[in-house]
């Protein structure tokens, strides 16, 4: 009888067991429930990146994203064909002006592209050129070296230097004109 007695505890163990409802297994409860909140917050932003997706395609749809930086396909710049000289020398110099005043000019030399010869004239010669732009400046008033008459400025700069020149330059562009 006494092992009758033992096998009824048991059983009354493993009932007690099974109406507190305690489970039995690899991890407790506060982690399944950890797990669980992680699953659903994982499942919502994977619906979320979806949801996005299909509605970018959807809007975007058959259209070309634009860049914010294109450039216009008409406009072709002027001065891609020249290669530029820029090893002349800042110049100063005096004015005409009564009293005499000080004027700056640095500028570049501009030619076609691909004419390797009036690089080396232009090379030979920087100090001749440097001299030319010195005194027909130093012959202008204050006034005259503006940078609203610049244009003629550079014009007449250029047609002196190809005077010199066996290979003619196309351009002179000011980097720097004041007088002051």
């Amino acid at each position: 009888m006494a092992d009758d007695d033992q096998y009824l505890d048991d059983e009354r163990e493993v009932a007690e067991d099974i109406d507190t409802g305690k489970k039995g297994g690899f991890l407790p409860e506060f982690f399944l429930q950890i797990l669980k909140w992680v699953l659903i917050i994982v499942a919502l932003i994977i619906l979320i990146i979806t949801v996005s997706v299909i509605t970018y395609n959807i809007f975007t749809a058959g259209r070309i994203p634009e860049s914010p930086i294109s450039k216009s396909p008409e406009y072709i710049d002027p001065y891609t064909r020249y290669d530029f000289y820029n090893n002349i020398e800042t110049i100063r110099g005096l004015t005409a002006d009564e009293p005499a005043k000080t004027f700056i000019a640095e500028l570049v030399i501009g030619y076609r592209k691909g004419r390797a010869k009036v690089l080396n004239e232009l090379i030979d010669r920087t100090e001749q050129i440097e001299n030319i732009i010195l005194l027909f400046l130093g012959q202008k008033k204050s006034n005259e070296l503006k940078t609203e008459y610049a244009p003629e400025l550079q014009d007449q700069i250029k047609n002196q230097i190809n005077e010199i020149m066996v290979e003619k330059i196309d351009q002179v562009l000011f980097k720097e004109l004041q007088a002051f």
